[in-house]
């Protein structure tokens, strides 16, 4: 079959499923419906108030993940130079009965000696007092409410 086999197959099912009556109570029932406010309310999935925080979280999970920076935050250590071989036999005239460990070749940071400072020699600096003025409390203001007439609405017709 080719894909214009399918038209007529689907012509003849949708002027199948179109063609029964309509019901005659279908209006009424719509404006009752209508008139009683009875709206089919939507799953808790659907409402805004879950999918808004839903979806800014899932930004923010996005954004997040894009902006990372991917340089490690600890520098990576230094490269080992030279392993020494393991020793297993000790030089001449000793006896050791464990076999001595490996010692790699590790770099170790350079310790720079501190500065040496002068001491200094200061002189206290005087200063008069500064005197601050207390704190004014205010008074309480009162606001009057606000008087609003009601608004009568007529019904629409």
């Amino acid at each position: 079959m080719m894909l214009d086999d399918f038209d007529p197959i689907i012509d003849d099912v949708a002027s199948e499923m179109t063609s029964a009556p309509v019901d005659a109570n279908l209006a009424r029932r719509v404006a009752a419906r209508i008139a009683h406010g009875d709206v089919r309310r939507r799953s808790a999935w659907m409402r805004p108030v879950v999918l808004t925080p839903l979806a800014a979280a899932c930004v923010i999970v996005v954004a997040v993940l894009v902006v990372r920076d991917k340089k490690p935050l600890v520098p990576a250590p230094a490269p080992i130079d030279a392993v020494a071989p393991e020793r297993t036999t000790a030089p001449q005239g000793e006896r050791v009965s464990e076999p001595l460990p490996a010692r790699a070749a590790v770099r170790r940071p350079r310790a720079v000696p501190l500065p040496t400072v002068q001491e200094m020699d200061v002189t206290p600096i005087v200063v008069d007092r500064v005197d601050v003025a207390p704190i004014v409390r205010a008074e309480q203001i009162e606001i009057d409410p606000i008087a609003i007439t009601r608004i009568e609405i007529s019904p629409m017709p």
